[in-house]
């Protein structure tokens, strides 16, 4: 798909867009656990799972450091201990936690498999009674709900901190679970601290976010409207409302709650870029593109969005040359933004003639920013040396790609209708 971030998408798609986006927020935890649900997307999902585990073990890792010359040497190893778990199984990220437990005078963990979600809360027997203490050679071995909670709280902004710190420890149970992308352990929580605090907008906000983690785009814009009935300026509840609509194929409602939100918040830039997105979606070009400025002008420096959403709007309305003007932009900023790179290089192809040959270059690129999706980029390759002319090269890069094919349908798809095309069928 050309403009990845804003089309009609998969269930994966649309997890590996949400884990993009928290990514590019610095909120790792809960990027993890999208891209883990998006693993069967594909490389991008693995590659983009390793970069939150590295800045997750990196964050425990310095916390521990501090805490070892602070002499607290207990809340060190649990964070550790934590960076262990959160390696996965990224050897090298557990083989450093390794390093620094030694180094704390403790002996590694066994085994990879060991530190699995499971074991971070003793097991729940369904008796009234409290279970046993966990034993002296047991205690301390995994990091206690509160300490993931606080570290979980760390990564959120300060509007979500605020409507989330004050709940029991009840509900942060539930709310780790979620972060770990654990429904089936979150939802009993979640619902039960629910019942006894049906008035907090956290319980409600974080039971849309369960809703979406299951794939319910409806029910989660539910939670988030009933968040809002709690909370009426809470913007986080805002935005996920309108995406949650988005998916459920309601932009018009999205949209219109969007304005809404707008016209109290005007400076709100991720709303802004959101209606954007829907206004697209509904067709409506011309204000799509006037939400992408707007959202520019408040947007962080950096952000790049709006030549995004603007090239969408343009490709829609049939203005090529203004969409790759667009990317062309963001490609000069950021020339490793596959997100850019990509719909650019479809653009050129879709020129033919000398533009393919550029388009070329650009696959190639991509290529060696992402080599784990090789065979992809390599098809693409060979539409571009096809739309310039080059049969002869096309099909040995086909061939190239067809070597590397992973097993899948939707991946031996794309080569055969690569492959019928060169052969003008």
């Amino acid at each position: 798909m050309a403009f990845g971030w804003f089309g009609k998408k998969s269930s994966g798609d649309k997890a590996l867009d949400r884990a993009r986006k928290l990514a590019a927020q610095g909120r790792w935890a809960e990027a993890l656990s999208y891209y883990e649900e998006a693993g069967d997307a594909g490389e991008d999902a693995r590659r983009g799972a390793r970069t939150c585990r590295q800045q997750l073990v990196d964050a425990n890792l310095d916390e521990a450091e501090g805490l070892r010359r602070a002499g607290e040497l207990d809340r060190a190893r649990e964070h550790i201990l934590l960076a262990r778990d959160l390696a996965g199984e990224e050897a090298d990220l557990r083989e450093r936690a390794d390093e620094a437990l030694t180094g704390l005078g403790g002996a590694p963990p066994p085994s990879p498999g060991a530190d699995s979600p499971e074991r971070r809360f003793p097991p729940t027997c369904g008796c009234e009674a409290p279970c046993d203490p966990p034993s002296p050679e047991t205690a301390g071995a995994q990091p206690h709900p509160e300490d993931l909670f606080a570290f979980y709280l760390e990564t959120m902004a300060p509007e979500e901190r605020a409507v989330l710190e004050p709940l029991d420890a009840r509900f942060r149970e539930g709310f780790v679970w979620l972060q770990q992308g654990e429904a089936e352990r979150a939802r009993p929580i979640l619902e039960e601290v629910l019942a006894t605090s049906p008035d907090a907008p956290g319980v409600q906000y974080s039971l849309g976010h369960l809703h979406a983690l299951e794939g319910d785009p409806d029910a989660a814009a539910e939670r988030f409207t009933a968040t809002l009935a709690l909370a009426p300026g809470f913007g986080p509840a805002v935005h996920h409302r309108a995406q949650a609509l988005r998916e459920a194929g309601q932009p018009e409602q999205a949209a219109a709650g969007l304005e809404t939100w707008l016209s109290d918040h005007p400076d709100d830039a991720e709303a802004w870029f959101l209606l954007a997105a829907c206004r697209i979606d509904t067709g409506g070009l011309d204000r799509a593109v006037e939400a992408a400025d707007n959202g520019e002008r408040h947007a962080d420096e950096g952000e790049v969005r709006h030549w995004i959403l603007r090239a969408r709007a343009f490709r829609d309305a049939g203005r090529p040359d203004d969409a790759l003007a667009e990317l062309q932009a963001v490609a000069a900023r950021r020339p490793d933004l596959l997100e850019a790179l990509v719909p650019l290089g479809q653009l050129l192809v879709e020129k033919g003639g000398t533009a393919a040959e550029r388009a070329a270059e650009v696959f190639k690129h991509c290529l060696r920013l992402d080599p784990d999706r090789g065979w992809w980029y390599l098809l693409r390759l060979a539409e571009a040396y096809a739309a310039r002319g080059w049969l002869d090269e096309a099909r040995e890069v086909l061939g190239r790609a067809r070597a590397g094919l992973p097993d899948r349908d939707d991946a031996r798809a794309d080569h055969a209708a690569v492959e019928a095309r060169l052969a003008g069928r």
